[in-house]
């Protein structure tokens, strides 16, 4: 293992590694046996974090590498890595930062979320932008294309569940004299405003489908266990160029907008059916922070 730490060299070897080497070595070795990673798969993460420090300008020491903000730049800058991706490197920094704390301070791990309350990553805008005009090019009428854009609408222009996505009808929306589209959720007391780049679509559907629903209206069951998925995989199947299409990806690229646009998180959590906003804590790995402009102005004159 000790021999996997001291002959590791990033595959591009750019010039901040030789600056940075050495504290990446001490704390591989120092956590290596306290991180649920082999090293080979800790190694390029770590590195990575540090040559980015490096290059930023944070200070040359592990504790400043592994602070919260400076992990989220690192991800953020990450633009060609995948979701799925995004959140494993997430996870390797974040053991490896409890694990050094605990070495340096003896301060005990943060509580880990459970699998469940993992959150699935948003959309990047070119993917969306991609559903969009393939969805657009389905016949509006027909129930392939009216689902797919009462799909996409309702959860990255609405942010619905599932079931709320499966009950929501026609009748369901409205559109105020400002031409805002609103959606009141079938099933609770919320109203949610539809994002606008969504609203022509969702006003076109809901026109069309009157007092039926929305997603699939020609569907027996009200609430098919499987409904969207097998949709998804009988309508997606050799469309090339898509990403695979999930709902709840469609929702978290909906609540990580309306974060990354400073919207109040208790707008955002009572919108999107949330107790309290604690749950949007896991959506803000993918926030960026605010920029020493935009914080002068905001703590200067909010309105």
């Amino acid at each position: 293992m000790s021999g996997a730490i001291l002959d590791y060299r990033p595959s591009e070897e750019p010039a901040e590694w030789l600056l940075v080497s050495d504290g990446v070595r001490m704390v591989a070795a120092a956590t290596c046996d306290s991180v649920p990673y082999p090293v080979q798969r800790l190694m390029p993460v770590l590195s990575g974090l540090a040559v980015y420090a490096e290059r930023v300008g944070i200070a040359r020491d592990p504790l400043a590498w592994l602070a919260p903000e400076t992990m989220t730049r690192f991800l953020l800058a990450l633009t060609d890595l995948e979701g799925n991706s995004v959140q494993t490197y997430r996870s390797i920094l974040l053991r490896i930062r409890e694990a050094l704390l605990w070495l340096e301070y003896g301060q005990q791990p943060t509580p880990r979320m459970s699998t469940k309350c993992e959150r699935a990553a948003p959309y990047a805008p070119p993917e969306l932008a991609r559903y969009l005009m393939w969805a657009r090019a389905l016949p509006p009428t027909s129930a392939i294309g009216g689902s797919a854009l009462a799909l996409l609408a309702l959860g990255a222009g609405c942010g619905l569940t599932r079931r709320e996505v499966l009950a929501t009808r026609g009748t369901d929306i409205t559109v105020l004299p400002s031409e805002a589209v609103v959606v009141a959720v079938p099933g609770s007391d919320r109203l949610v405003v539809c994002r606008a780049m969504w609203e022509e679509d969702l006003a076109a559907r809901a026109r069309a489908a009157g007092d039926g629903f929305l997603f699939l209206p020609q569907r027996q069951t009200v609430a098919p266990k499987n409904g969207i998925s097998n949709w998804v995989k009988r309508n997606l199947n050799g469309s090339s160029g898509l990403p695979n299409l999930k709902l709840a990806r469609l929702r978290s690229t909906w609540i990580v907008e309306l974060l990354r646009q400073r919207v109040p998180e208790d707008v955002i959590a009572r919108a999107a059916g949330m107790k309290s906003t604690a749950a949007l804590a896991s959506y803000r790995a993918w926030v960026p922070p605010l920029t020493t402009m935009a914080t002068t102005r905001m703590l200067r004159d909010p309105v």
